[in-house]
């Protein structure tokens, strides 16, 4: 209607030879040309700042940051869920922003929703409404049990060292000697025979990787608890040997579904773990043959694989419900050690 206004005064005055008539219809034209510079330039300032990466049991905040002259302006947006899709609205504060509480979420990628922001200029004359995408998902990984370092020793030196017997120890154990090794490395038969100065190593190194081995196959079937159990523990031991800084490495007993990471980083370990998922493989392997070192085996209480052949010095986790009985070792267990698990800790040696 302003514009309208404005054109038919200008025409007018062309017409009547009425200058006078302009200033009328330069201000409706102005208030127009006002109206959709403010809501033009604000509307590409905003920004929606995902939450990122969190454990269960935490409260995800999605942030809407805009320009200060979008104050009082709506939005609207829809909270992430598996089962929920709950539409929140506001408006934007003085700062022109705005914090959105999504809730907490269980374990899992959930996709965030785009944001709707109705802006309005001073003079209420221009309305738009811009429509931004986080392109991001909300992911949340498994809550993180206190696991004692203490917990996860295991005889997987003595194991190391049954295997470093089998092998040819004058290749596999020595190394030249490089400025700096001190003389108490230094292997004298060794050297004699090669005419060179050889040190022991430190570690072998076909063993010296620490194998975590998720029995993901034993929990098919047994529901999305029992996954989320799984997780829990099985992140947690991982992020409890990575925080030494050794290299740890994660194998699954059934469809691959963790993601590689930096197990030292803390979120990248949490979003590792958020994509677990229990599936058989589709081209079973023998379960004694999947893993060729010592591990740490992280399986469910019911589904335990107490009588597989694990290289010595592997370290069986059973995860059991919140509050259940801890468990004799079976007779006849070809298991070195086993340990029980609940979600809440602590983890305790069975005899």
């Amino acid at each position: 209607m302003l514009v309208l206004l404005g054109v038919a005064l200008a025409v007018a005055a062309y017409w009547e030879r009425q200058a006078v008539l302009l200033v009328p219809a330069a201000l409706c034209l102005g208030v127009v040309l006002l109206g959709a510079w403010w809501v033009l330039g604000t509307a590409s300032k905003v920004r929606v700042v995902a939450p990122g990466v969190l454990e269960e049991g935490e409260d995800a905040v999605l942030r809407i940051v805009a320009d200060p002259r979008q104050a009082g302006d709506r939005w609207g947006t829809w909270a992430p869920g598996p089962e929920r899709y709950l539409h929140l609205e506001g408006e934007l504060d003085d700062e022109g922003g705005a914090t959105v509480p999504l809730g907490d979420h269980p374990r899992g990628r959930w996709r965030l929703a785009p944001v709707q922001i109705t802006a309005l200029d001073p003079f209420r004359v221009m309305r738009t409404e811009r429509t931004v995408d986080p392109r991001a998902n909300l992911v949340v990984g498994p809550a993180l049990l206190p696991v004692d370092s203490s917990a996860l020793r295991s005889n997987r030196e003595s194991g190391r060292q049954s295997q470093s017997r089998n092998a040819d120890e004058t290749d596999a154990m020595v190394r030249e000697w490089r400025p700096g090794d001190p003389q108490r490395r230094v292997h004298w038969r060794q050297s004699a025979k090669r005419g060179q100065l050889m040190v022991r190593q430190e570690a072998n190194p076909a063993t010296d990787a620490l194998v975590v081995l998720v029995d993901t196959a034993g929990a098919v079937g047994h529901g999305r608890d029992a996954e989320d159990r799984l997780a829990r523990a099985a992140c947690s031991i991982v992020r409890a040997l990575a925080g030494r800084d050794r290299v740890v490495q994660v194998e699954e007993t059934g469809e691959p579904s963790i993601t590689s990471a930096d197990w030292r980083d803390r979120a990248a370990a949490l979003a590792g773990f958020a994509s677990l998922a229990a599936e058989e493989r589709a081209e079973p392997t023998a379960r004694s043959a999947r893993s060729t070192t010592a591990a740490h085996v992280v399986a469910l209480e019911e589904a335990a694989p107490e009588r597989w052949t694990l290289p010595p010095g592997s370290t069986l986790w059973l995860v059991a419900a919140r509050d259940a009985p801890a468990q004799r070792l079976a007779p006849g267990s070809r298991v070195r050690v086993q340990r029980w698990l609940d979600w809440v800790g602590p983890a305790r040696e069975l005899r």
